[in-house]
């Protein structure tokens, strides 16, 4: 009898592990200077959120507990015009291992000024994947389900489609209303917003983009501890993939986001790459993200 209630609690055991929730979110709420809110309530508030992200299951995949996607969202508040009112901006970000290698890519590293909200201490925050609950856990839940897609994409062809899906159905599910007060979830918000980040992946116009991601990501830097020189080469033809894409829309924002996590990471791979090389990807990067042209010419140097 003992011996099958052991049997019982390790298959418990490897059941649970199996049904791993997906995200290793590290959450920080910064508050401002001279305010008369009580700092614990700032304390639950992370705790809450970072509850909220790592201790629900997002999709139906099974993840092992090394396998959770380390991530992080840094909440700055900005300003409170009413108890429970807050004002914000958060920059979320992500990444994961390369194989074969200690070094962890970049996947996604946003920064949303348009994070407002309403919060109670102490307040449950809860969720439906089919209806609206309230603006934070929309925010939190679309940001979770962005950062599930960043990932799959970057190993699988579309890999991420059902996640980006998911986080569409999300806006679709926030009630007019709701949009017009809160910013950043309508196509109409500007050229930075959520609307425009999802959708950049989902539109098949820019199928390319995904393309290169993955190529990026699996093709290229994956292989990088096997053949640094070959993967270099990949990594420029994921290049000329988003090139393709510049062209169409030099403003996607799926695009403009790509090169803000990635600079200093090209910076480094082409740091060894031999001069007719160098000079190459300079002009081409220089193209693709001219924000950035005067850091890329220093791959030249």
């Amino acid at each position: 009898m003992k011996l099958k209630n052991y049997i019982l609690l390790i298959l418990i055991i490897i059941g649970l592990a199996t049904q791993a929730q997906e995200l290793n979110c590290k959450v920080s709420v910064i508050s401002p200077n001279n305010q008369s809110v009580d700092p614990r309530v700032f304390k639950n508030m992370e705790i809450a959120i970072q509850e909220f992200l790592n201790g629900r299951k997002w999709t139906n995949d099974s993840y092992k507990p090394y396998e959770k996607i380390k991530c992080s969202i840094t909440l700055n508040i900005t300003e409170i015009p009413t108890e429970g009112t807050y004002k914000a901006d958060a920059i979320v970000q992500s990444q994961r291992p390369v194989f074969n290698s200690m070094y962890n890519t970049v996947l996604l590293s946003y920064k949303d000024n348009d994070f407002d909200f309403d919060y109670a201490d102490l307040q449950i925050l809860d969720y439906n994947n089919n209806a609206y609950s309230s603006h934070l856990t929309s925010l939190l839940a679309y940001y979770a389900y962005m950062i599930i897609g960043y990932d799959n994409e970057s190993f699988s062809e579309n890999g991420g489609e059902d996640d980006f899906q998911q986080a569409l159905t999300i806006i679709n599910n926030i009630p007019s209303q709701v949009q017009s007060q809160y910013k950043g979830w309508n196509k109409l918000d500007g050229t930075r917003n959520r609307f425009a980040l999802v959708d950049g992946w989902l539109n098949p116009r820019y199928k390319m983009m995904r393309k290169a991601f993955l190529f990026y990501h699996f093709n290229g830097l994956d292989n990088m501890y096997t053949d640094a020189s070959k993967s270099r080469t990949v990594i420029t033809t994921a290049l000329t993939f988003l090139q393709q894409v510049n062209k169409d829309n030099p403003n996607l924002m799926p695009l403009r986001v790509f090169f803000e996590g990635k600079k200093e990471e090209l910076l480094n791979i082409y740091s060894k790459a031999d001069i007719a090389e160098k000079n190459s990807v300079v002009q081409l990067l220089s193209t693709l993200d001219p924000v950035n042209a005067a850091s890329y010419k220093k791959i030249g140097k």
